[in-house]
């Protein structure tokens, strides 16, 4: 149990920050939205979501299932996105951005989707 955080001191110092930066927000009355922009954003510079989702992926059994379930929105989200921006610009007449744009997220996806796999068999 040492050695775990020994091993990742630095995660849980991140999110010892994390929960310290909430509850001062919390408690001094600020903004919500101010506090979770805040946080969401020191959370993706540090990678603390990724930290975060790696050491919940080592509990047996469960662990992958979460870390599944929480990764799978991503990909929907970026090809939601994809497809929204899609639209804007077909309605505005830029067919070869489009052809573009489409091309470009399908790369990504597949590419996501390859290293999920690659990662499974390794």
């Amino acid at each position: 149990m040492k050695q775990f955080f020994i091993k990742n001191r630095k995660l849980l110092l991140i999110w010892g920050i994390i929960i310290l930066a909430i509850y001062i927000g919390v408690h001094f009355g600020m903004d919500k939205k101010i506090v979770t922009l805040g946080v969401i954003v020191f959370g993706i510079f540090t990678q603390a979501f990724a930290g975060l989702l790696g050491i919940i992926g080592v509990i047996p059994t469960i662990g992958p299932i979460i870390v599944k379930i929480a990764s799978l929105p991503a990909i929907w989200i970026t090809n939601a996105l994809a497809y929204l921006v899609t639209l804007i610009a077909l309605r505005k007449g830029a067919k070869i951005d489009v052809m573009k744009s489409r091309v470009l997220v399908v790369s990504f996806i597949s590419g996501i989707v390859i290293g999920f796999i690659l990662g499974k068999l390794l």
